[in-house]
């Protein structure tokens, strides 16, 4: 902010001129028309005034720097919260598929055990199948195997 002043002992019985400081912002911007007296005042207010922009100045320009801070920081959390759900939203997924394949290894597990169960059961019936398997079983109605055994069975005279 630029200010101009004017010393004047000119029109000494003003009484405008010998209130103290007058603006004469009418006729001409930024300026200020004040007698010798008054000339440190005005220039003490002023320097006063510029101090107080400058404080201000300084503070707003803290401020600022804050707030570019706080955006800073929210816009790197939202990054973070962004990357955050892909990662989980992957890792979710990649979850589930390892959860899908085990369901699908357990019921190929579980057909696997029936059929070995199945295959158990087969060789049980097969082992019984087996053991009532006799001789007279396996000659009956064949004549020729009949005879042979019966000749077997008898006694042989030359035996005795």
């Amino acid at each position: 902010m630029r200010v101009c002043g004017a010393v004047s002992l000119l029109e000494p019985d003003s009484g405008l001129y010998n209130t103290g400081i007058v603006d004469v912002f009418h006729r001409y911007p930024k300026m200020y028309v004040v007698r010798p007296q008054f000339f440190l005042p005005i220039t003490t207010l002023l320097r006063n005034a510029a101090m107080n922009s400058l404080k201000y100045k300084s503070e707003l320009a803290l401020i600022k720097a804050q707030n570019i801070d706080i955006t800073k920081s929210e816009t790197e959390l939202e990054t973070f919260k962004t990357a955050f759900a892909r990662n989980y939203d992957l890792a979710s997924g990649h979850f589930q598929k390892a959860i899908d394949e085990i369901d699908k290894s357990i019921d190929h597990l579980q057909k696997t055990k029936e059929a070995l169960f199945g295959t158990n059961r087969n060789l049980r019936l097969a082992n019984d199948k087996a053991q009532d398997v006799t001789i007279k079983r396996l000659t009956r109605g064949n004549p020729t195997m009949a005879a042979k055994f019966s000749e077997i069975k008898k006694p042989d005279p030359s035996e005795r």
